[in-house]
């Protein structure tokens, strides 16, 4: 058998979704599945929500469930990303790495929910004495409800991601048009809730506790002082992938006001939606290339094929359909959108790009230039977006993505380049692509 057999290729083509040692490619398409999914059923169940509760306690249930889902972000710490990358390799350390973290997560969920029920606007949000005690409870369930994704990824069971969200997505449509007659925000948040409550307690129980004490051995790992690093340089990324998306509209009401935040509003949705699904295909093969006897360059093969197709695809389509995506919301949307959403379809093949980067970084557990580039990229797109909104409208937002997107790759191209030449080497292994051995 020769190398390339054994790698699980062939000198013709690469089959994507056979499932090999990792089965990094369904485990990828499983994750984007449910990304895909979750968008869908989300949009289906405000929309049932629109046309079974009045306007006003849709407003109050949409500003709980968002707030608490922020909230619950924030809570996780960037902690899913250690258990993406370290619990492949962490032997028999992984449940209690899993306990320690979920404790922390819950603990700081709890702090941040009373924080908010504190400082926020809480006369305007909770109509009845017993909400404002629950909304740390609730921000708590959706924080633990969110990590596990990422814990299933790391501990190979990607697959579960899926049908756990898919699962809750289902139930709590069901629920939301049962609980119609109560006609109370409140029964919105229950809806949402209370199947995410149900479905963590079941997979904790039924997934994560089972696979996490079957992994036995001393584990890997590497010192405190790398993981340290590594969890800093996540932490950073993380934190600047929720301040801009927070920020960003912000500016558009301040520069164009509310109606040109309507129309902005559903073409970031549409776009960020195409975005988190690129970034989808990221974890698994993290996870998957963290195994010490990984073949790195068919897990990668596979990573750049599904991440470079689904932007490529994604972008065309988006061009294509945009007008008719936009005109099930009304005519002016169409109107003025159309042009926004065609500019911005063409930074997902760049984005594309940082994803793949992004992901091999991890693997070589060396964050510095993603960790500068992202930060640096947050602050152009936000003071570039202040200055070309008053000048071009809400066009000039794509503008500013396309140009901040484009000197990204420009700027990351020659190290992207030479960290896919290395991983695609076939002498390439996992310990001398993180410089374990030299």
């Amino acid at each position: 058998m020769t190398t390339t057999q054994k790698r699980g290729l062939t000198p013709r083509r690469l089959n994507l979704f056979r499932d090999d040692n990792t089965g990094v490619g369904i485990n990828i398409v499983a994750v984007m599945t449910s990304s895909v999914a979750t968008g869908a059923l989300g949009f289906v169940f405000w929309t049932i929500a629109a046309r079974g509760y009045s306007t006003a306690e849709v407003g109050r249930a949409s500003a709980i469930i968002t707030s608490a889902t922020l909230m619950a972000t924030l809570s996780n710490l960037s902690l899913g990303s250690l258990y993406e990358r370290f619990l492949p390799i962490a032997g028999s350390k992984a449940h209690r790495l899993i306990t320690i973290g979920r404790s922390v997560i819950i603990v700081t969920a709890v702090l941040f929910g009373l924080g908010f029920v504190v400082l926020g606007p809480r006369d305007a949000l909770f109509t009845s004495s017993a909400e404002p005690w629950l909304y740390p409870v609730i921000v708590a369930v959706l924080g633990v409800f969110a990590v596990q994704d990422q814990l299933l990824i790391g501990l190979g069971r990607s697959r579960t991601v899926a049908l756990k969200n898919v699962t809750q997505s289902t139930i709590k449509l069901i629920l939301v048009a049962l609980l119609i007659p109560f006609a109370s925000g409140s029964a919105i948040v229950a809806a949402w809730v209370i199947p995410a409550a149900v479905i963590a307690c079941w997979i904790g129980v039924s997934a994560v506790r089972p696979t996490a004490r079957a992994m036995t051995g001393p584990g890997t790992l590497p010192g405190r002082g790398e993981i340290a690093h590594f969890y800093a340089g996540s932490l950073a990324m993380t934190a600047v992938g929720v301040v801009v998306p927070l920020v960003v509209p912000l500016v558009i009401v301040a520069q164009l006001g509310t109606e040109m935040n309507a129309y902005f509003s559903v073409c970031w949705l549409v776009i960020s939606t195409a975005a988190i699904l690129l970034n989808a295909t990221c974890a698994p093969f993290v996870s998957a290339s963290a195994e010490p006897d990984v073949d790195l360059r068919a897990t990668t093969l596979r990573f750049i094929a599904l991440c470079g197709g689904a932007a490529v695809v994604g972008c065309l389509l988006l061009i294509a359909l945009a007008p008719w995506i936009l005109s099930i919301m009304g005519p002016q949307y169409a109107r003025e959108g159309t042009d926004l959403i065609r500019l911005m379809a063409l930074t997902l093949p760049t984005v594309a790009f940082v994803v793949i980067y992004g992901g091999l970084a991890r693997v070589q557990r060396k964050l510095k230039l993603a960790v500068a580039t992202q930060i640096v990229f947050g602050v152009v797109v936000v003071c570039g977006i202040a200055a070309a909104a008053d000048r071009w409208g809400i066009i000039g937002v794509a503008y500013v993505y396309l140009v901040a997107d484009v000197a990204v790759v420009l700027f990351l191209l020659v190290p992207g380049i030479r960290l896919i030449r290395q991983a695609l080497d076939p002498k390439t292994t996992l310990a001398s692509f993180t410089g374990a051995v030299r």
